[in-house]
């Protein structure tokens, strides 16, 4: 029961601090897609932060886990949020590849490059 509630209390401190230093890293970028990510990322973290925060204060306080007790729905919402967020997250990020990806571009480069006769130097 207390390794449980050691591993909890250190998942909510590992949480809270990647939440900190995303807050940090999302002050210093300038607004378009990538501070938009952020936020979505932020809001995926919340979710399972408080999700951990929850089941450590049931380990705390000794509430026993059973599915057809109250106690177990909070958690089910918070992770279920917290999918919903990754999903519009992962969404997000593909939309920043397609602005921000240059792969096809790259081949295009690439094929140039291929079949341009080479030219020797002169020394």
């Amino acid at each position: 029961m207390v390794h449980l509630i050691v591993v909890g209390v250190t998942t909510v401190v590992f949480g809270i601090a990647s939440l900190f230093l995303i807050s940090r890293a999302r002050n210093r970028l300038s607004e378009g897609s990538i501070r938009r990510y952020m936020d979505n990322f932020a809001i995926c973290l919340a979710f399972i932060v408080i999700f951990s925060v929850w089941q450590t204060a049931r380990s705390f306080f000794g509430v026993s886990i059973d599915v057809e007790g109250l106690s177990t729905y909070p958690e089910y919402i918070f992770i279920v949020f917290a999918y919903m967020a990754f999903i519009v997250a992962s969404f997000r990020v593909l939309k920043i590849s397609e602005e921000f990806g240059f792969k096809e571009d790259g081949r295009k480069i690439e094929q140039l490059v291929r079949a341009k006769p080479r030219r020797k130097s002169k020394k």
